[in-house]
């Protein structure tokens, strides 16, 4: 079998370029677990800056270590029960060449999913506090059934990160400390999708059908740092403030990717044949700044709000390239092109409370509003995101007699209405696929902490 020639291998680079360009493996601000203490989750995570209750402060604010006394241990599950439905009737979709695409919204395509974490915290002495947390911090499952009409631009995604994440913090013994940690991140990725060759077809002139679908298997993993920083000091006896903030990072997830059915010119003629190459997938998670206020209102009752920024327009469209010397089925570095993603920055705002019922019950509750980076013009059934309101309580009980507290929370998620999805391809030549539909998508999210001081 020879290699394609120049022009021809070009032709299927850019219908690569083209399928990829879309935000089928991109982080979203729905991809942030942002629910990584089931003490501060109680309140939507309103005030989490600046009002550390335990050690899981090493995710929140480093800084809020130095409010902790002697050793601290907090470990928990966060459990996301996710129904996505794409609706059959609302859901269309077109080939590249105009041709209608048969298939159904895709069935409940996101499960079950449960996720622990687990931080420690010690004070050095009166002025050095150091801590640890092993948390999960991004995470995507998207699986569509067979026979779903947007199998060309995804059928599925498992994306996973790991995070450990040493810090430290230091206090002037006056109420204000800042803090720093080292976020070592390992990502691992594998997509799926079909790839539609009717605009190769109408490209070169050949009959509709002459090519068989493809499929496209990526999978690859990287480890990068973050840095995080914060401070903490008090405003009054009774209200603090905190800011923190992450810098983000980029991954360059390296792996293999397998294109089933990749046309190649061969001594007999045009021919389909499976390749498989090492490639890489670079991905950004952008940079972010949370504010916080804690206040005391009287001893039953604590006041939290907070708000968070993360510059989500800084993404950019994907870029699959082959690692190999002579690439034959993924496009060479050279030849790719990074595109905006014309994503936006996003806002989330928070509020809570917090009444200490008894010596030893706390009862929460809290609100928050996180925008979504994609728009329509940008949502595609990889990324169904959208504007939403969430509402959870939840509950603290501690036994002073051995140290031990167990904070448990239920959070409901509210989309501002049906999440629609109008997906144009910005060149269906290249072999890219429109796509129509209307998804009802309910999460309830729960979760349970212990958490010991010493």
């Amino acid at each position: 079998m020879y290699s394609p020639t120049y022009g021809f291998r070009k032709e299927i680079y850019s219908l690569l370029l083209a399928l990829f360009a879309a935000p089928s493996l991109s982080w979203a601000g729905g991809l942030t677990l942002a629910d990584q203490s089931a003490g501060a989750s109680g309140t939507s995570n309103a005030g989490a800056a600046a009002n550390p209750q335990d050690a899981t402060t090493v995710y929140f604010n480093p800084a809020g270590m130095s409010r902790l006394s002697g050793t601290n241990v907090s470990a928990g599950l966060l459990l996301m029960d996710i129904d996505a439905l794409g609706r059959d009737d609302a859901t269309r979709a077109t080939r590249a060449d105009g041709r209608p695409v048969p298939g159904d919204g895709g069935g409940d395509h996101v499960g079950t999913i449960v996720v622990p974490n687990a931080y420690v915290t010690h004070e050095v002495n009166d002025w050095v506090d150091i801590g640890m947390g092993l948390f999960v911090p991004y995470g995507l499952g998207l699986d569509y059934e067979d026979g779903f009409a947007g199998r060309y631009l995804v059928d599925r995604i498992d994306l996973v990160s790991v995070g450990l994440s040493p810090s430290i913090a230091f206090n002037d013994g006056n109420g204000f400390s800042i803090g720093f940690g080292v976020n070592v991140l390992y990502a691992s990725a594998e997509q799926e999708n079909s790839v539609d060759y009717s605009g190769l077809e109408a490209r070169f002139g050949l009959p509709a059908g002459t090519l068989e679908d493809g499929k496209v298997s990526l999978e690859g993993d990287d480890v990068a740092l973050e840095f995080t920083f914060g401070m903490m000091f008090d405003l009054t006896p009774d209200t603090t403030l905190g800011f923190s903030g992450r810098t983000g990072t980029e991954f360059e997830l390296q792996g293999k990717g397998t294109l089933s059915n990749a046309p190649q010119l061969s001594a007999s003629g045009l021919v389909q044949t499976d390749v498989t190459e090492r490639v890489q997938v670079p991905i950004q998670v952008p940079e972010s700044l949370s504010i916080d206020i804690a206040h005391q209102l009287n001893p039953d009752w604590q006041l939290l709000a907070g708000a968070t920024w993360a510059k989500w327009s800084r993404a950019a469209a994907l870029s699959v390239v082959s690692r190999e010397s002579t690439p034959v089925a993924f496009p060479a570095a050279d030849d790719v092109t990074e595109e905006p993603q014309s994503w936006k920055d996003t806002w989330q705002w928070r509020l809570g409370a917090i009444w200490q019922a008894t010596p030893r019950w706390a009862l929460k509750a809290g609100y928050l509003f996180d925008e979504s980076p994609v728009t329509l013009a940008t949502r595609s059934p990889a990324t169904p995101f959208e504007d939403y309101h969430q509402v959870s309580v939840g509950a603290q009980f501690q036994n002073p007699g051995n140290g031990w507290t167990v904070d448990m929370f239920v959070a409901r998620v509210f989309y501002e209405g049906d999440i629609s999805i109008d997906y144009k391809a910005t060149d269906p030549a290249q072999g890219q696929t429109g796509f129509q539909s209307e998804y009802d998508i309910i999460p309830w999210n729960l979760g349970l902490q212990l958490s010991q001081s010493f």
